[in-house]
């Protein structure tokens, strides 16, 4: 049998019609003989948004103030559009420095619109903030969104409110009330910080390219008064354990921090049922363990409200 030959890469001019080359400027020739683009944000899991109404929605769920969006991953501006009809400033954050050097003259170098070439996901969020505080609006890539979303949580001084398109699956996490089968980390972060609601799903067919999953538009407003962040890290790195082994009691689960014995008396003094599993729990349920729960330094976590 004749051994299949590599798949060859060869590097791209530019493209037709004077566009600027992608920043990821290789594509690969299968047996198929056709050629792939992949620019970083589709390695991130991007698809575009291209369906105008849907657009226009996610700018309608923000509210009237403050009167600027920070939107994250404009991509090629379907969103930014509809922003700039509510909004006096927008300031677009694109990881893809081709996108975000077109970005502007595609629209037609709207006065209001400030682009940036940054990462949401590592670059400084003081910095991207200046100027706010800011609302943020967001077609989030798959495989990031968790990410950002957890790491924007905490900031409510920069960020007061999310509006952003996530996988439907991570939207259900979000909002996974007691019981349910989603509910865990991300759910809780998400309590800790803030309150989630799921506004409307969006279907595969209005992006390009077509995700194999439904996404979900999720506005979350931040809480102005959480629990101190010592008492919100200790609780998160309780249900961290206990979450590691869901299908067993909290008991269990929570062994290898503390005692049986220490464990029991923190459940009773929490009012926490020793044999419920952690996703039977609700926040402030965790916040309780973590107050009432020794750390392995043998200090409790900071006392705070309910969160």
């Amino acid at each position: 049998m004749q051994a299949r030959p590599r798949p060859r890469k060869f590097r791209l001019g530019p493209f037709a019609g004077g566009a600027p080359d992608l920043r990821s400027r290789y594509c690969r020739q299968e047996g198929t003989g056709v050629a792939t683009v992949r620019t970083r944000r589709q390695r991130l899991g991007q698809h575009f948004l291209r369906d105008a109404a849907t657009a226009r929605a996610v700018a309608a769920a923000l509210a009237a103030a403050p009167p600027r969006v920070l939107e994250i991953g404009p991509g090629r501006g379907a969103l930014t559009g509809p922003l700039l009809e509510r909004f006096g400033r927008v300031r677009a954050v694109e990881v893809d420095a081709a996108l975000a050097a077109g970005l502007a003259a595609r629209l037609g170098a709207p006065p209001g619109l400030e682009v940036r070439h940054a990462d949401a996901l590592a670059d400084d969020l003081e910095a991207l903030a200046e100027g706010g505080p800011w609302q943020v609006a967001a077609n989030l890539p798959y495989s990031v969104g968790t990410a950002i979303v957890r790491r924007l949580l905490p900031r409510r001084d920069l960020f007061p409110r999310l509006v952003v398109m996530v996988q439907l699956e991570v939207a259900q996490r979000m909002v996974a009330p007691p019981g349910g089968g989603n509910r865990g980390l991300m759910t809780l972060a998400t309590e800790a910080w803030g309150r989630a609601e799921i506004l409307f799903t969006v279907p595969p067919g209005r992006f390009a390219p077509p995700p194999k999953v439904n996404s979900a538009v999720v506005r979350i407003e931040l809480r102005p008064d959480p629990a101190p962040a010592a008492a919100i890290e200790r609780a998160l790195a309780l249900a961290s354990a206990a979450f590691a082994q869901r299908r067993k009691k909290l008991a269990n689960g929570l062994a290898a921090l503390a005692t049986p014995a220490a464990i029991a008396a923190a459940c009773a003094a929490a009012g926490v049922d020793a044999g419920a599993r952690p996703q039977e729990l609700a926040w402030e349920a965790w916040l309780a363990l973590a107050r009432a729960l020794p750390d392995r330094g043998g200090a409790a976590a900071a006392a705070g409200g309910p969160g």
